[in-house]
């Protein structure tokens, strides 16, 4: 009698500390942004720092589509499938916007093995078995323990949780989702001005061989396009535009047009969008600022809801 007595007390004591434990570790991890919260979106828009300068869901409301910008900086293309099929596993969509500069990294890049890129990534992905399958594929086995099991990495939230009131307490820990600036847009309006001629290049027909990683998980992200019934749209900011970017879309428009898959390259469209170098760029040529995203989101937006959504 007195074993068993020891085994249920050892039972409980188990069960608590492992409730503990997870207590601890959700009031502790970072919360997922409110994109979680909906069941459908017209068009989710992913990829590196060249979506989330360049299509701002604001303006996509004026043409009643709903959206959200789901970019990330510098992420890599493995990250992005897995950011894709997280949201097609949440909510129905009916475009994935993919915006391609993901597809230009080399295999040597630091961004596969950036902590930047990987926590950026992953840090507001919900617990599931579509984030186990990015820890696992994604980050180096030597560190996927702290992406599981975070309490580590986060202990210092306990200085940012506020105890003054329960409703304070409840928006810093308990709370499930936080509201993200502009679902996701990064609205910057400083400006610096292009200093290069992109437009004189911008047409050429060079063809440049793209990192065959990133290739694989482009055909994934088209296959679960398909199996989801979402339509995968590829687009090209019209920045950054030089050399090795203008060769490498064309490689990408080359495997787009075998697949049957739209790619709308903005490079060849500054004089449609009339962009302007003095105003339009928030870093001498590389990101798009507010007044430069406002113009490409109208087109698209325009486009979309005339070819999609009539």
């Amino acid at each position: 009698m007195k074993t068993i007595n020891n085994f249920i007390k050892i039972i409980i004591f188990l069960v608590v500390l492992n409730g503990g434990i997870l207590l601890i570790t959700y009031v502790l991890t970072p919360k997922i942004p409110s994109f979680y919260r909906e069941k459908h979106y017209d068009a989710v828009f992913f990829g590196t720092s060249q979506s989330y300068c360049s299509f701002d869901p604001l303006i996509f409301d004026e043409y009643d589509l709903k959206t959200y910008n789901r970019g990330r900086q510098q992420q890599t293309m493995n990250y992005t499938y897995y950011y894709i099929k997280d949201a097609l596993d949440v909510c129905d969509i009916d475009v994935v916007v993919l915006e391609v500069f993901g597809m230009f990294y080399e295999e040597d890049d630091t961004g596969f093995i950036s902590e930047g890129v990987r926590d950026s990534s992953l840090n507001d992905m919900r617990m599931s078995e579509t984030k186990i399958e990015a820890i696992r594929e994604c980050v180096p086995e030597e560190m996927q323990i702290s992406y599981f099991f975070p309490l580590d990495k986060y202990h210092f939230r306990w200085e940012e949780l506020d105890y003054a009131s329960w409703n304070g307490f409840y928006n810093s820990a308990l709370k499930p989702y936080y509201e993200e600036a502009d679902r996701g847009y990064k609205r910057w309006t400083e400006s610096e001005v292009c200093v290069d001629d992109y437009w004189s290049i911008a047409f050429s027909e060079i063809r440049r061989d793209v990192y065959a990683g990133n290739i694989k998980y482009l055909d994934k992200i088209y296959e679960l396009c398909q199996k989801k019934g979402a339509k995968l749209i590829l687009v090209k900011a019209p920045l950054p535009c030089y050399d090795r970017v203008i060769e490498e879309t064309n490689t990408v428009s080359d495997w787009a047009e075998e697949h049957d898959i739209e790619l709308i390259n903005y490079m060849r469209l500054q004089d449609v969008l009339e962009l302007n170098f003095y105003t339009d760029s928030l870093d001498g040529g590389t990101h798009l600022n507010e007044s430069g995203a406002g113009k490409v989101s109208k087109h698209l937006a325009a486009y979309l809801k005339e070819n999609y959504f009539e």
